[in-house]
């Protein structure tokens, strides 16, 4: 069973990006269970802690994004998973973190821009 979850979840930086992607939505449950069992005066660290952890997610995507600028040369469906990356916005939503509320989607809208110039620059090689 595991070598079937690893080949689904591909290889390189499709996995990176997938278990990026994933641990960042699965990760609000410890959350919500571990700040049930903390006093009040740790639920605050707790959270910053989980926010940079969320702030990290976003930043490797940015990071593999960044190595993989053009999606002609990225590895098969390397940028639609780069694109899935709005779904981070889910748990920044669930605990009122605003730099991921609003992150999230402009790594998706920069993923798509990225498409879009090397859409208009192939086609001015064209013409």
């Amino acid at each position: 069973m595991a070598e079937s979850l690893r080949e689904q979840l591909g290889t390189g930086a499709n996995f990176r990006v997938r278990v990026t992607i994933i641990g960042a939505l699965v990760s609000i449950f410890p959350l919500i269970g571990i700040s049930a069992a903390i006093p009040a005066a740790g639920r605050d660290a707790l959270f910053w802690i989980y926010w940079a952890t969320l702030s990290g997610c976003l930043l490797h995507l940015l990071w593999i994004l960044a190595r993989n600028p053009t999606p002609g040369k990225r590895p098969p469906l390397l940028t639609r998973d780069l694109a899935m990356g709005w779904a981070i916005m889910m748990p920044c939503l669930l605990t009122s973190f605003w730099p991921g509320i609003v992150g999230a989607p402009l790594f998706t809208v920069l993923v798509g821009a990225t498409w879009v110039a090397e859409k208009i620059r192939s086609r001015s090689v064209t013409f």
